[in-house]
């Protein structure tokens, strides 16, 4: 249980996928105008990015590996994210109201999101078992939102602020994210998962 615990810990902090793999980056930058609208989409990647990883894992290993198929991994990978992506506005609509505005905003943005395909091929490459790819993605979606809800943050603060002219907008925001990315490498080293 505490590899499981170690390793939504690396996978958020340490590792953070925004941070070290600059994968997500762009979404970060694109939804930081509102804070309902980062919690939505955080929201969303907590519940997507486990069930994509955990999927396209057990396809992996018990379909593509046995019939020699990788060379359309990433094609498998992307069928099945778009298939979960499917599946989870069907369900929204037919069954949770409350669910049907977050799934029908957020779900096609998540869709196109490179957190989610990325998490999946670099757990892929550090061939993780099940439950260690399931604390990975959570670990990721964790990552993610708190990268974007702290950008958000600094964001609506940063919107207030006297901020000289040629930094304004993105490049005060790009700023931010590698002073961010600084402070996030002060914990490389505590331990790995």
């Amino acid at each position: 249980m505490s590899d499981f615990i170690l390793i939504i810990f690396s996978a958020a902090i340490i590792n953070n996928i925004i941070v070290l793999e600059i994968l997500g980056a762009d979404p970060a930058l694109a939804f930081l105008r509102r804070m309902d609208v980062a919690s939505g989409l955080s929201l969303t990647m907590c519940i997507l990015l486990p069930l994509v990883t955990v999927s396209c894992y057990l396809l992996e290993t018990y379909l593509v590996i046995p019939l020699q198929l990788e060379y359309l991994e990433i094609f498998i990978f992307v069928a099945v994210i778009v298939l979960i992506i499917w599946c989870l506005k069907l369900w929204g609509q037919n069954s949770n109201p409350g669910f049907t505005r977050l799934f029908n905003v957020f779900l096609p943005f998540a869709g196109i999101n490179t957190t989610i395909l990325g998490t999946v091929l670099l757990n892929h490459k550090l061939v993780h078992g099940l439950i260690h790819s399931l604390a990975f993605s959570i670990g990721s979606a964790l990552g993610f939102s708190l990268i974007l809800l702290m950008m958000t943050a600094i964001n609506e603060r940063l919107e207030v602020s006297d901020v000289p002219r040629p930094v304004r907008g993105i490049p005060i925001l790009l700023i931010t994210l590698a002073l961010i990315s600084m402070a996030f490498s002060g914990f490389t080293g505590m331990f790995t998962g």
